[in-house]
């Protein structure tokens, strides 16, 4: 045998790689495809995320009692059918009280509900007068003339011995 044959057989060993360095096939490492797969379906996750919240809170929405603050106005004997009434605001919402001609409280927010103007009484018409569009209203909210296409929104009212109250909206008919 020959030299060169000897030299084969002593091959020489190669040298180890230090551990986890510069070794991209470990289950751990972290390369350039993991980390934007990672990314990206992150961003998926959260646009979905916000996508679907959405659509499940109106599927299944929560539930509250409306709070009314409970508001005194007037008095009975203050007021005078179809008088002059007391102007107020209940919740920040501009409305009048009134009294009808069978001697009950009547209150409504003066919000048109046509365009949003703010309706005014008149007691010498006895009618909601809104001064945009020529609207009119009777004494209980109904649309009289002109373009609204419902009627005031009636305030709920409570008599409390000689006190009136004011206590939430009517829900509307229909």
């Amino acid at each position: 045998m020959g030299e060169t044959e000897e030299k084969k057989d002593k091959a020489v060993p190669e040298p180890e790689k230090p551990a986890a360095e510069d070794d991209y096939d470990s289950p751990g490492a972290v390369t350039r495809r993991r980390f934007l797969t990672v990314t990206f379906a992150g961003a998926t996750a959260i646009g979905l995320g916000a996508l679907v919240a959405p659509l499940a809170r109106y599927a299944y929405p929560i539930l509250k009692p409306e709070v009314f603050e409970k508001l005194q106005v007037a008095t009975i004997s203050s007021l005078t059918p179809l008088g002059p009434g007391v102007n107020f605001e209940y919740q920040e919402i501009p409305a009048q009280l009134i009294m009808l001609e069978d001697g009950t409280p009547a209150a409504y927010s003066l919000i048109c509900p046509h365009l949003g103007c703010i309706v005014k009484w008149v007691p010498k018409d006895s009618l909601f007068e809104c001064p945009c569009h020529a609207a009119k209203f009777t004494p209980d909210g109904a649309v009289a003339a002109g373009p609204p296409p419902r009627p005031l929104t009636k305030l709920t009212t409570k008599v409390d011995g000689d006190a009136v109250y004011v206590e939430g909206v009517e829900p509307e008919e229909g």
